[in-house]
């Protein structure tokens, strides 16, 4: 399967190939007709019809619309001159291949367009959608602005809506980075810039960071992934996952997958007076204490800590991963839960889940399979002679 990978270009109002010679000349060749000083004001309907040009001249293809089924969005990070810069990515598939979609998660198209994939991981992972963008000028306090708005449209061909709030959220943060400063008597408006915008990519980065886990639990991801880890089907996506019951009869259900190193996924509950569903995103990391911990931030704002750890020795180091879930510094259950491979990931010899869990809390991967009735790990048995012996100390 061919794959391509595009990126919005402002000043063309369009998408183009990444890393593509015929392009990268054309905008070169704009960019000399234009002048540096107008290239960095970006957008102007001039500076497109020039670019535009240019990419024609050149060879080079540029799209206003990419179309596919939305399999993958997530978080990427890239190096440039010793600094790390985090992207956007969207995969979407069809028939003529795979379209990777990179954005700076910085720019207002990345942030416009993860209000929508918030909807349509939701209600459209999988299914097919088209991705734009437009360019529209407008004026703010006597000054002329041009806003990069993101369009996302549904299988019905209908606009997909933005999820409501995260740019008041993003908001509220740049507020409450902004104010230790502000108090001090700070006043420089390009640090304080500057922390807007960092604050802002910070934010949305995490919003983003969570549409993988959610489109894996309902069965979605690229065909590159599923046949790399050997699903063949989609919905059973190989996992390791958990069932935790809290006190109050909730159940508090954990899936999580490898992905660069690290174990990513959701937890998932019930709300027992609506019957709807909530799932929040986690990323393990060590907790210092030989173990590994998560916060998973559910939509209403609520807060809960996961933890994995290695469960009481017992006889023969037949150690399993137990699970806990806390809200604040209570544990939500009694008992804790145990972590288990599930049917599709059981069927993978040498699972990177496994070799996380081996190396982050030193059980045995193969702990991580049900083992069946009857025929748990058992002690060897006793030489006649112990047997003996112990039968005379009786």
């Amino acid at each position: 399967m061919a794959t391509r990978m595009m990126q919005r270009n402002n000043l063309a109002d369009a998408f183009v190939l990444v890393n593509d010679e015929q392009t990268n000349a054309a905008l070169k060749a704009a960019r000399e007709q234009i002048g540096d000083a107008e290239w960095k004001k970006g957008y102007s309907p001039e500076n497109k019809a020039v670019v535009r040009d240019a990419l024609k001249e050149h060879g080079a293809r540029y799209e206003q619309t990419l179309k596919g089924n939305l399999v993958g969005a997530e978080v990427a990070e890239t190096q440039a001159n010793g600094e790390t810069f985090r992207k956007l990515r969207v995969t979407l598939e069809n028939e003529a291949g795979r379209t990777i979609l990179s954005a700076d998660m910085n720019s207002e198209f990345a942030q416009r367009l993860i209000t929508k994939l918030d909807t349509a991981t939701r209600e459209h992972a999988g299914a097919e959608v088209s991705i734009g963008a437009f360019a529209k000028e407008t004026e703010r306090d006597g000054r002329a602005f041009v806003d990069h708005v993101a369009t996302m449209k549904g299988p019905d061909g209908q606009e997909v809506p933005a999820t409501p709030g995260h740019f008041e959220k993003a908001k509220e943060r740049v507020i409450a980075a902004q104010k230790p400063l502000l108090d001090a008597g700070m006043g420089d408006k390009k640090i304080l810039n500057q922390i807007a915008a960092s604050t802002r990519e910070s934010y949305f980065a995490e919003v983003a960071a969570g549409f993988t886990g959610r489109m894996v639990e309902q069965g979605v991801a690229p065909k590159t992934v599923a046949n790399e880890r050997g699903a063949l089907q989609a919905a059973a996506f190989p996992a390791l996952e958990s069932g935790i019951r809290g006190r109050d009869g909730v159940w508090h259900n954990l899936s999580v997958y490898e992905k660069d190193g690290h174990l990513v996924g959701t937890l998932q509950r019930r709300d027992p007076e609506t019957g709807n569903y909530e799932k929040a995103p986690v990323v393990f990391e060590p907790d210092g204490k030989g173990g590994l911990a998560a916060e998973a931030a559910y939509d209403g704002g609520e807060k809960l800590a996961v933890r994995l750890s290695r469960s009481e020795p017992t006889q023969g180091g037949f150690e399993k991963v137990d699970v806990r879930v806390f809200s604040g510094d209570q544990q939500i259950h009694e008992h804790p839960g145990r972590l288990r491979a599930n049917e599709a990931l059981q069927k993978i010899p040498d699972h990177r889940e496994g070799k996380v869990i081996g190396q982050a809390l030193g059980v045995d991967p193969k702990m991580l399979n049900p083992l069946p009735p009857r025929q748990a790990y058992k002690a060897p048995a006793r030489s006649p002679e112990k047997q003996h012996a112990q039968g005379v100390q009786l």
